[in-house]
């Protein structure tokens, strides 16, 4: 089941990478979500050593690099976006090293290596939680910083109708949801 969910993740994002060019990186956290720049939850990431989960277009990684991270690091399910971003990082100051891989698994990243680590909307299509945590703990320095962000549960589960605001999902129901554009499947499950 985990094989087959992250299958059909890695189709879908490679079906909608363009779609989701340069979206919602870093500043953002999310659609309404205030800003990096307003939270400073990552502290200043010059001459650190950073690792994005789900790193998408690589514009996030650009954003760190635009504040002098020493290192660019990221690691995305979808080949598409890795090509995508090795493009947008090609001139980027600092050393780029991306991985295609799920974040469940290790592609061979540094133990006890990164200063920052973070996804910007990308935990959330994780088939294991607890292993890609595990990872993350992994990858980072004692005292290193992980910060994400992901949706409130409200979000996918609202939509507007007329003059009205319908709930269409149960709050706590977890599983695979479909995007609404009906154009791809985007699975993601919460479940073990």
């Amino acid at each position: 089941m985990k094989t087959e969910i992250l299958q059909k993740n890695k189709a879908s994002w490679n079906l909608s990478a363009e779609r989701f060019f340069g979206r919602n990186p870093l500043p953002e956290y999310g659609p309404l979500a205030p800003v990096e720049d307003d939270l400073q939850l990552l502290g200043d990431p010059s001459g650190k050593r950073v690792l994005d989960i789900g790193c998408g277009s690589g514009h996030s990684l650009l954003y760190m690099d635009g504040r002098s991270a020493a290192e660019l690091w990221g690691i995305d399910l979808s080949p598409k976006q890795i090509h995508t971003a090795q493009n947008v990082l090609a001139a980027a100051e600092a050393p780029v090293r991306l991985f295609e891989s799920p974040m469940e698994n290790d592609p061979g990243l540094p133990i006890n290596y990164f200063d920052i680590v973070y996804s910007i909307y990308a935990l959330g299509w994780t088939t294991s939680l607890e292993e890609t945590l595990a990872n993350i703990h992994r990858y980072l320095k004692p005292g290193g910083t992980f910060v994400f962000s992901w949706e409130h549960p409200f979000f996918s589960r609202i939509r507007s109708q007329d003059s009205s605001i319908i709930i269409d999902k149960p709050y706590h129901e977890e599983g695979f949801i479909t995007m609404r554009d009906g154009i791809r499947l985007l699975s993601c499950s919460s479940t073990k």
